[in-house]
């Protein structure tokens, strides 16, 4: 067993050692076609670049490189850099060279055999991805797939508030320093180089001092990592409430129907949750007798759901379904009683607290995939676009395993999306590093 005091102790050490060496894979991926380009012929750097967008994304979906599962986003959006500049790249090697096809454009005064600079390409698709990205925010999709997974849970929010603020101040940096480098090397373009040669003086501006100012990067980071040292009290204070600790939720039902009460910020919530000693599980028994302290009853049928484990922290939750008999109007309650279009409703208006969101998001987005598609995304039934009908009431009788994440990729990723086949052969060649997923 390890030592909860421990991993409290080294938990911002570990955020803060990810979040640096997410920059220095990010930033050494995006510097590493302009090294290239020193000795390589410009047309094979496209493949330089996909390669590398291959690479990353193998390696994200591995366990070779530890801590990026817990906040990847600089290095998702650094595999998009690349694949944007090497679609630019290449469409310009095959518009301006005989390198496919015969010339298609022709300019006066251009040089075939150095088509493009690259960090000319890579500085404004660099500055326009960071902008766009910190516009977006968490809506991004990376960072919805994170929240579905881990919640948004009261206990993590210190290491998702952390996450997340220093994604965005890499983000600004970064596209700080390319618009300041994209305006530096476009000054010396149009006013210093001359297209007929790659002397030393182009060297120096186009290759070797965006170099420079990245590893200079590489050394303010770590020294604004190593400063933020002092987090280490303050995540240790807040942590200890609920480290080690696993918190107990039931959505009671009935009919078709969910008892919600309204808490003291206005959201509604489920009036049942409790919060005991850290547990990986607990038996049926366990769980219907911790129900029965809170809700004083025991005539009602209970359901394992998930289990979602804390981000980043030793916490984690276990969420129940329990199934009153009757109807809601014969259950005295001091709550009130939900249909599925007032819960629509509620979670559009945000009247539903964050956990609550996020366990009716998972269950209803599981649920739909494994009604529609069969696990590889093949549809159920012949019928394109075909939803079936969600009741909570049902949910009692579903056997579809709410642990398995692999239903979000079937919900995103399906035979009635677009480029189905193309996702799922991506996902074949770049996931064969990517832990296999047990027998049940």
């Amino acid at each position: 067993m390890t030592d909860p005091e421990k991993n409290i102790g080294s938990l911002p050490d570990r955020i803060l050692k990810t979040m640096w060496h997410n920059w220095l894979i990010g930033i050494s991926a995006i510097t590493l076609p302009m090294v290239f380009s020193l000795f390589l012929n410009k047309t094979w750097l496209p493949f330089i670049a996909f390669f590398e967008v291959y690479i990353l994304m193998t390696l994200l979906k591995s366990n070779l490189i530890k801590g990026l599962d817990s906040c990847a986003l600089f290095i998702r959006l650094s595999a998009r850099i690349l694949f944007l500049s090497a679609v630019v790249m290449l469409g310009i090697n095959i518009l301006c060279t005989d390198f496919f096809i015969p010339t298609v454009v022709h300019l006066e005064l251009y040089n075939s055999e150095i088509p493009f600079i690259v960090c000319l390409i890579t500085f404004p698709v660099t500055a326009i991805v960071c902008a766009y990205a910190l516009f977006a925010d968490s809506h991004n999709g990376a960072c919805r797939r994170c929240h579905r997974i881990h919640g948004h849970y009261a206990g993590d929010s210190i290491v998702g508030t952390l996450y997340r603020r220093e994604v965005r101040y890499q983000l600004s940096i970064l596209m700080l320093v390319s618009i300041s480098l994209g305006a530096v090397e476009y000054w010396y373009y149009f006013a210093r180089y001359i297209n007929t040669d790659f002397n030393a003086p182009d060297q120096f501006f186009f290759v070797f001092m965006p170099i420079a100012v990245f590893l200079l990067s590489l050394l303010v980071m770590g020294g604004r990592y190593a400063s933020l040292s002092t987090l280490y009290s303050v995540v240790k204070e807040a942590s200890p409430a609920r480290t080690n600790t696993t918190t107990v939720r039931y959505l009671i039902l009935c009919a078709n129907e969910l008892l919600l009460n309204q808490g003291a910020d206005g959201r509604w919530d489920t009036m049942a949750e409790t919060v005991i000693n850290r547990a990986e599980g607990m038996s049926d028994e366990e769980a219907r007798r911790i129900f029965e302290q809170l809700y004083a009853t025991d005539n009602f049928q209970l359901r394992y759901c998930f289990t979602n484990d804390g981000f980043a922290t030793g916490s984690n939750m276990l969420h129940y379904a329990v199934f009153l008999s009757g109807e809601p109007s014969d259950v005295t309650s001091n709550g009130a009683w939900f249909n599925a279009y007032m819960l629509d409703c509620s979670l559009q208006a945000g009247a539903l607290s964050p956990i609550l969101a996020n366990e009716l998001y998972r269950i209803h987005t599981i649920t739909m995939a494994w009604k529609t598609y069969y696990p590889n995304g093949k549809r159920r039934y012949p019928i394109k676009h075909y939803r079936p009908t969600f009741r909570l009431g049902d949910l009692k009788e579903w056997t579809v395993d709410y642990d398995d994440l692999d239903w979000f990729s079937v919900a995103h990723n399906n035979e009635d999306s677009s480029f189905f086949r193309i996702r799922n052969f991506w996902g074949r060649i770049t996931g064969f590093l990517a832990p296999k997923r047990s027998e049940q």
